[in-house]
């Protein structure tokens, strides 16, 4: 089984746990379009900046590695290019490219060179965009517009990172080999949730 494959599966398993909303903005993804194609191997370049975007969301902890270390820039990177249309692998460059403007904007610095907080403050003006893009969408009747960028990231980020190695077993609580199915399992404060 190779990773694609893996990656396949996984998402499967984890459908009742992706939100209806990000369903949507997946589908939306893979509906043709007559537009130019976008050179998606252009987004290798871009692999840096887009695990640092990631390890903003989920950066290390205490004992846990973060999304570089789980490799996500080149996860994220290769599912842009291999399961999305060219117009939504240019509208992922074009918002990799406003994130650098808007850092350049307010620190005067690439996004890789920011400080954590710096990177939140970002994330706030791109997560209130999001919000509002989504109710503009949902009250609108018409031609479907892509998902947010900041959407369309943190949705891949969290997929990537969850069904990673190091997600799976460091973050969440894992069984190798489940030996029964048991139903209902109280948590205790603090544990962490189920990988298995």
């Amino acid at each position: 089984m190779n990773r694609r494959e893996a990656v396949s599966r996984a998402a499967f398993l984890l459908g009742g746990a992706i939100t209806f909303n990000s369903l949507g903005a997946f589908a939306e993804g893979v509906i043709p379009t007559d537009s130019l194609p976008f050179d998606a191997k252009l987004l290798n370049q871009e692999e840096d900046l887009v695990a640092e975007i990631a390890d903003t969301f989920i950066p290390d902890r205490k004992d846990i590695p973060g999304a570089k270390a789980a490799g996500l820039g080149p996860f994220i990177v290769m599912m842009i290019q291999d399961c999305y249309t060219s117009d939504i692998q240019m509208h992922f460059a074009n918002g990799l490219k406003t994130i650098e403007e808007v850092s350049q904007t307010q620190f005067q610095k690439s996004f890789k060179l920011l400080t954590l907080p710096e990177r939140e403050s970002i994330f706030k003006l791109f997560k209130a965009e999001a919000i509002a893009q989504k109710k503009n969408r949902s009250n609108s009747i018409g031609a479907i517009a892509p998902p947010h960028f900041f959407q369309l990231i943190s949705e891949l980020t969290y997929l990537g990172y969850y069904t990673s190695e190091i997600g799976a077993t460091k973050a969440l609580r894992y069984v190798h080999i489940p030996v029964k199915y048991e139903s209902c399992v109280p948590l205790q404060p603090g544990q962490k949730a189920w990988a298995t």
